[in-house]
């Protein structure tokens, strides 16, 4: 499979879920995690913490906030 489905979750909890290649690399994922409108709207006004990036599965985001 050339595409894959990125899951993004923010504290744990799925938030969006993004077509994606399935080669994407790590800044790319989280440049389209951090560009959808639900992720945005949980993250807004908040410090991320940490991002952790599973190659072709998920990114993870931590807010404090």
């Amino acid at each position: 499979e050339d595409e894959i489905t990125l899951v993004v979750q923010i504290n744990g909890k799925v938030r969006a879920r993004l077509n994606a290649p399935a080669s994407v690399p790590e800044d790319e994922a989280l440049g389209m995690a951090l560009s959808d409108s639900n992720v945005k709207a949980h993250t807004d006004g908040k410090t991320i913490v940490k991002k952790i990036y599973v190659p072709g599965k998920l990114v993870n985001i931590v807010v404090k906030g």
